[in-house]
């Protein structure tokens, strides 16, 4: 694990204070509208997942650099991602034909399961990037702390339904940065993201993805 360097506070913190702010509550609010995850059987999640597996693996925890690991993500988080790509708010051939044939109840339940498993980080990167460790727990101006809202450690936010990032690969971290600043992604909370990705540069998304790797 790297060591943190503290940057200098610059000009714009008190804007990204007042932006993280918001999109906390907003997080909040739109989590609350959605309703607990213990509207989701797990059981009944264990089944409705089964051909998920393929891609994400077995409990949720992905071999493949490509796709996500969903263990222990929030369940509202999961629910939205199902949701999107259903009503094809968000585009992804593969995951627009498995959740067309998902209901409301389908949906909750798989996410109810995934939320209830266990992360397992087996190989966190050792080297990462300094650039990447300022920008995720100081940010810079005009471009907020994903700390703030994803925690230092990268646990995510359970409450508000915002993303665990530890465990992610650097491939799918990489990936989903760029869709975010060209605003592939930009249906429900993700739409929180597009004003920060829209100011990182290539080099910056890459020190990101590299520091987040070593996050275990």
């Amino acid at each position: 694990m790297m060591t943190v360097i503290h940057s200098t506070p610059r000009r714009g913190r008190f804007t990204t204070s007042v932006f993280l702010g918001l999109a906390f509550l907003a997080g909040t609010a739109q989590a609350q509208e959605r309703g607990g995850p213990e509207a989701g059987s797990i059981e009944a999640g264990r089944e409705a997942s089964q051909s998920c597996a393929a891609c994400h693996g077995i409990k949720g925890n992905s071999n493949n650099p490509a796709f996500p690991s969903l263990a222990g993500q929030p369940a509202r988080y999961i629910a939205a991602q199902l949701e999107a790509y259903r009503s094809r708010e968000r585009e992804d051939a593969i995951m627009n034909a498995q959740a067309a044939n998902l209901d409301e109840q389908q949906i909750r339940d798989i996410a109810a399961y995934y939320a209830a498993q266990e992360l397992e980080i087996s190989n966190p990167a050792t080297e990462g990037s300094a650039l990447g460790a300022v920008l995720y727990h100081h940010g810079r101006e005009n471009v907020a702390a994903c700390a703030a809202c994803h925690s230092s450690d990268g646990y995510g936010n359970q409450p508000a339904g915002f993303p665990a990032l530890r465990g992610m690969s650097t491939t799918y971290l990489i990936q989903s940065l760029r869709d975010y600043r060209s605003g592939k992604r930009e249906h429900g909370q993700a739409a929180l993201m597009l004003p920060i990705a829209a100011e990182l540069s290539d080099e910056e998304i890459e020190a990101l993805a590299a520091h987040i790797a070593t996050l275990d």
